[in-house]
Parts: C-alpha cells; structure tokens; sequence
C-alpha cells in the first residue's frame, strides 16, 4: 500500500490494518515485527518499502501459537488449527511457535503502533482469555498502546458479517468503537 499510495491517492503514514482470526494474527506480525519479515525477501518488488503501520484492529485473533496449540489438545485434539497453520506440532518445533506468535514480538522499541482487540465471550474457536487477555496484557508491559472490546454473546466468524440495519448485530455493537478507535490512531 505504502509503494502504492500516490496512485492510491492514500495518506503512506496513515496505514492501519484490520484482520479477523488469522488475519488479526497476520496484521499484529506486520504491526509488530515488519522488518523481521521484510528483510527475508530482499528481491521482493517492495522490499525496501517499509511496511511500518499505525494501527492494528484485531477481532478474535490469535497471537501466541504454543497458547493455541495448548487450547486445541483439550478443544478439539483431532482439529489443531495451530497444527494445521504451522505444519507441525508444538513438541516438534518450539522455535517456530514462538517466531510465529505475534506476542513474542510485544517489545519496547515498537511503541508506534496502537491496536483494538475486538472479541466476543463466546468463541469456541480461539480463547480470549490465553489470546486476546493475554496479549493485551504483554502490549500493555511493553508501553504498546491496546485497547480491549468484549462483546457479550459473540463466537468466533462474525467480523465479515453485513451489520447494515441489524441494530443488534455485533459488527453493530463493536462498529461505533472501531471508527473512534481508527479516527484517534490513524
């Protein structure tokens, strides 16, 4: 986008990213560790382009893998997403768990960014507690800015749902929070 932005007539520092479930886990990567990835595709077209953002809105996401593999031996131990998205399991490669968990990159030196954690109290897919909790917990010792918002009743795969005239829908409810949240960060 940043490469871009004068065909897009977009603003290049004003870039902020929004992912449900493993999208919210690819945009904090990018938001948290842009130049760990960049600088392993150096022939890439954009590859000196940095790919630093502003702000993250994260719904239901996932950003500690070991927590995620943790979570699914006990919910679903034939149907590891973690397994799935990885390859192999958490006692075959730690390193690669770690490298690919958003929360190991939750440090002090990336205090730019800003992030919204959306998710709802019941998603039977990721757990908010070991992922959303938790990674608001590591940004906020890092001194990244986070903010939180819970909604009653909500599961996981709701985030790309029409809400348009659904007054009670939860893109509904979480829309008002969004908007102020990216108005304030971007």
């Amino acid at each position: 986008m940043r490469a871009k932005a004068v065909d897009l007539g977009l603003d290049p520092e004003r870039i902020g990213l929004m992912g449900a479930s493993a999208g919210a886990h690819l945009a904090a990567l990018v938001a948290l560790a842009p130049d760990h990835f960049t600088a392993k595709y150096p022939r890439a077209p954009h590859a000196a382009v940095s790919a630093v953002v502003k702000a993250v809105v994260g719904f239901y996401g996932i950003y500690d893998m070991a927590a995620q593999w943790q979570h699914d031996q006990i919910a679903r131990p034939t149907n590891s997403i973690a397994e799935k998205y990885l390859g192999v399991p958490l006692i075959q490669d730690r390193h690669l768990y770690f490298d690919s968990s958003p929360v190991s990159y939750a440090t002090t030196d990336r205090k730019g960014v800003r992030f919204l954690l959306v998710h709802g109290t019941a998603d039977d897919q990721v757990d908010p507690a070991t992922q959303s909790q938790a990674f608001q917990n590591a940004l906020n010792q890092a001194g990244i800015f986070v903010r939180r918002f819970v909604i009653p009743g909500a599961g996981h795969f709701w985030a790309t749902d029409p809400f348009e005239g659904e007054i009670g829908s939860y893109g509904a409810a979480a829309a008002p929070t969004i908007l102020r949240f990216l108005e304030g960060a971007l």
